[in-house]
């Protein structure tokens, strides 16, 4: 008799820790997506591929560094490193925990940084398929999560959600409406994003395609691509190296380094 209440005991604690998919919630699933794939700090080498209407395309190359700082909150530098029109311009951006992250552009030619408002976050960086707010980290303090349901995207099963800014402040600082995330029910990776304009229509869909295992349960996408739908232009992204829990330090995420210059 004992025996058998301890196999129900035991039964009853495992059942207690396996949460069903179907009963995670939008923002549970989101924040898990989250803390799975952080790793203390990485560096990648990227190459970006500019593809107009007429699929006419300029390429460049950059080095972006991440840290996972105080307080869940990332850094990030993104700096160019060719062609030489726009060698050495680089983007800081810092998290913040109630979604007023903090950007600086610096433009050699200026010679000094340049903070982007939280109106202009809804602008394309650098000629890109990319708004500036579509550079930061996914958060679950600007956003509202609901998971509408579930998908199929390139064989794996998916989490379908909808995101919609947190609050009026961020509604009218963001360029979207509405944003429709897809997560691996298996790695919780995001492999496709939906944005759509401030009218409701589809306005862009990014695609994460060749996710590769970079430390326990981190996952990164080697190759990505962010098509306006309207407009017809692409951007693709391939990662030609990375390196993680390099030992990155919080002082190389400064306006000093940003202006330094070289990599």
């Amino acid at each position: 008799m004992n025996r058998c209440l301890s196999v129900l005991a035991a039964l009853a604690v495992l059942v207690g820790m396996a949460v069903p998919a179907w009963a995670q919630s939008g923002p549970e699933i989101m924040q898990k997506e989250r803390t799975l794939h952080k790793v203390k700090d990485e560096e990648e080498r990227q190459v970006i591929k500019l593809l107009n209407k007429a699929g006419a395309a300029k390429e460049r190359r950059l080095v972006r560094w991440t840290l996972s700082g105080a307080g869940d909150l990332d850094r990030i530098l993104v700096r160019f490193l060719a062609p030489r029109d726009v060698e050495n311009t680089a983007l800081l951006t810092w998290e913040g925990k109630d979604g007023n992250d903090d950007q600086w552009l610096y433009l050699p030619a200026v010679k000094k940084p340049k903070r982007i408002a939280a109106s202009g976050k809804k602008n394309r960086f650098m000629g890109t398929d990319y708004a500036y707010e579509d550079l930061r980290p996914e958060s679950t303090e600007v956003n509202t999560y609901t998971l509408a349901g579930s998908e199929t995207v390139d064989g794996q099963e998916c989490f379908v959600i909808e995101a919609v800014p947190a609050t009026p402040r961020q509604a009218a600082d963001s360029g979207y409406s509405r944003r429709k995330l897809w997560v691996r029910k298996d790695t919780y990776a995001t492999v496709k994003r939906e944005f759509y304009d401030k009218q409701g229509k589809l306005e862009k869909v990014e695609t994460l395609r060749k996710l590769v295992n970079v430390k326990g349960s981190a996952w990164r996408a080697n190759e990505i691509e962010m098509r306006d739908v309207q407009n017809g232009t692409t951007t693709v992204i391939v990662v030609e190296s990375r390196t993680v829990d390099r030992g990155l330090k919080e002082d190389f995420f400064t306006e000093a380094e940003l202006t330094r210059g070289g990599s």
